[in-house]
């Protein structure tokens, strides 16, 4: 018992050393080689737990720099159909954000130099303990992404504060209403990456136009000093093929990859064939990214 107890701190101990720079060192590596980063998403516990958990596996041995895996909410209000009901799906087999913990460990245990994010909605995290949540993916999650959580506010605060004890980010969202006075106190503490929002309203529904994208995202640029990536509206391989031009340093598909999951998984539950089937559609989009 204290074997194994001393090995699983000098285990956690290497994660964090790793988890200091590495979202900054896959953005440096990518710039040097003048690549983007792909951030795939899944949502955990979809469409069980144990094929989930297979599948984030494959995507992290895809070639994809950062993966986000999603705990799930039952009223996703920034997510569209698509990932809708997957979290209703996952919710409905008893999936909670302590088995999301637990697939995220297992992921980094396969994969130590992927960056990892968790990414959900406030109230899933008050339930669980702010404190409690940032000290159980300490040394496993580089950055969490709270889509409803409001920046400058007290939540905010407790939750910056909780992770950084963990050295995690906090990242920041920045859509295509904020004005330039808010991006400027928006990015003015930012960690990791900002993520650019491409399109009002839910994820998977409308599709991005690259050319209002590059506008926000120039202008993001001129008050941020770190990465920006662009996700909403990344809808399927002609959409990377078009953004891999675009002035983003990486790009987030999710709705697409939880789409491709569903049509997979109405074909077989072999969760093996699965987790290959979705490890090679994200290589062609990662191909497709970096041509």
């Amino acid at each position: 018992m204290v074997e194994a107890t001393r090995i699983l701190i000098q285990q956690k101990e290497c994660w964090v050393t790793n988890l200091t720079n590495r979202i900054k060192k896959i953005f440096d590596k990518l710039k040097a080689e003048n690549k983007k980063a792909f951030i795939s998403f899944s949502v955990g516990g979809y469409p069980d737990e144990k094929s989930s958990l297979e599948i984030a596996k494959a995507i992290s041995d895809s070639g994809s720099h950062i993966h986000e895996i999603s705990y799930p909410h039952a009223e996703a209000q920034a997510d569209g159909p698509i990932i809708q009901l997957a979290n209703i799906e996952s919710i409905n087999k008893g999936i909670n954000l302590k088995k999301i913990i637990n697939i995220a460990k297992d992921v980094r245990n396969h994969n130590s130099e992927i960056g990892l994010c968790m990414m959900g909605y406030l109230n899933n995290l008050f339930i669980y303990g702010i404190e409690k949540f940032a000290k159980d993916i300490g040394g496993v999650i580089d950055a969490v992404i709270c889509v409803d959580l409001p920046s400058d506010v007290v939540e905010e605060k407790q939750l910056k504060e909780a992770l950084k004890k963990e050295n995690i980010a906090l990242i920041k969202l920045i859509t295509p209403t904020t004005s330039d006075e808010r991006i400027k106190e928006i990015v003015k503490d930012a960690e990791g990456f900002i993520y650019s929002v491409n399109v009002e309203g839910q994820t998977g529904v409308k599709s991005a136009n690259v050319d209002r994208v590059n506008s926000q995202i120039e202008k993001i640029k001129k008050y941020a000093n770190i990465p920006v990536v662009s996700g909403f509206g990344i809808k399927n391989e002609e959409d990377v093929k078009t953004f891999s031009k675009s002035k983003a340093d990486g790009i987030v598909i999710g709705s697409a990859i939880i789409k491709e999951i569903q049509k997979k998984n109405a074909e077989t539950k072999d969760k093996l064939i699965l987790a290959k089937f979705l490890k090679d559609y994200c290589k062609k989009l990662i191909n497709n990214l970096n041509l």
